[in-house]
């Protein structure tokens, strides 16, 4: 079955974890997923085919959820690529914008000594709803920016959700160029003392690309939704988001501002090649 047939006879339904295929007819799901005919496929948000370790040992009860093998070769339906065309052709409006460096040797360790005291509060009892938070966002699920919104669990958000994917899908892109220009040793280069609460990115730390990614949600959909009430709660959770990994020890606080001014910047470029997705996403609220 190709991807225009499963777009015509089935609908996704973002849940925290993946996308739902709901199958208009029994059989569609059997032949999508070789699963027993009745069923629903869930496709993972998540590229990263490495299970977290820590969500391995520390939440049993949502054991598979980083499992991007059920998804198969059909996942590629997700590629925004038309999207990501269009930002390859405004390239020069992003590729050399005029972000800070990151901070002197002297600053890094100023900063990673702040994170060793983060490190130390992260175990204390009133914190233990943090360290959920830094595990669940570990898989840049969309739970945590859909919530300001209203709709975590709500139907008919189809176009807000999508907008939400292909926004993250492209800030990774130009987050990752970033990364790459400066390439910032990880905070526990800087600091051995420092042990991360979830597994170790393996590219550079400066900028950070949660906070970017967060960051640039925020303003987007303030963009889109200009007077709707949880616009600046967006950026409250974007911000919680972000210090979240400082928390978890892998960013630096230069990272996290650097994100939020990378996502500044990079708001007008995102705005005209998303476009047609923003004004679909509009139709959903009015």
């Amino acid at each position: 079955m190709n991807c225009l047939e499963i777009l015509t006879e089935a609908r996704f339904t973002v849940t925290e974890v993946a996308l739902r295929l709901e199958a208009m007819e029994a059989t569609f799901a059997a032949a999508a997923t070789g699963a027993p005919t009745g069923g629903a496929a869930l496709f993972a948000l998540n590229r990263n085919r490495n299970r977290n370790r820590n969500r391995n040992r520390n939440r049993n009860r949502n054991r598979n959820r980083n499992r991007t093998d059920a998804a198969g070769p059909d996942l590629a339906i997700l590629e925004p690529w038309k999207e990501r065309a269009k930002l390859h052709e405004l390239v020069a409006d992003w590729i050399d914008l005029p972000l800070a460096p990151p901070p002197e040797p002297d600053q890094l360790r100023d900063e990673a000594l702040e994170l060793l005291e983060k490190q130390y509060r992260l175990r204390l009892p009133e914190e233990a709803p943090r360290r959920e938070e830094i595990l669940t966002e570990a898989e840049l699920e969309l739970s945590r920016y859909l919530r300001p919104l209203g709709v975590e669990t709500s139907g008919g958000y189809e176009a807000t959700s999508h907008l939400m994917l292909v926004v993250m899908a492209l800030t990774d892109e130009i987050g990752l160029r970033y990364k790459a220009r400066w390439n910032l040793p990880r905070p526990n280069q800087v600091e051995p003392r420092l042990r991360p609460f979830i597994a170790q990115p393996a590219h550079a730390s400066y900028p950070s690309n949660h906070s970017f990614q967060s960051f640039a949600l925020a303003f987007l959909f303030c963009r889109l939704l200009p007077e709707h009430p949880a616009s600046s709660e967006l950026f409250r959770s974007a911000r919680r988001i972000a210090e979240n990994r400082e928390w978890a020890g892998v960013h630096y606080a230069s990272d996290t501002q650097a994100g939020y001014e990378l996502a500044r910047m990079v708001t007008p470029v995102l705005e005209e090649v998303l476009e047609p997705l923003m004004l679909a996403a509009q139709e959903e609220w009015f």
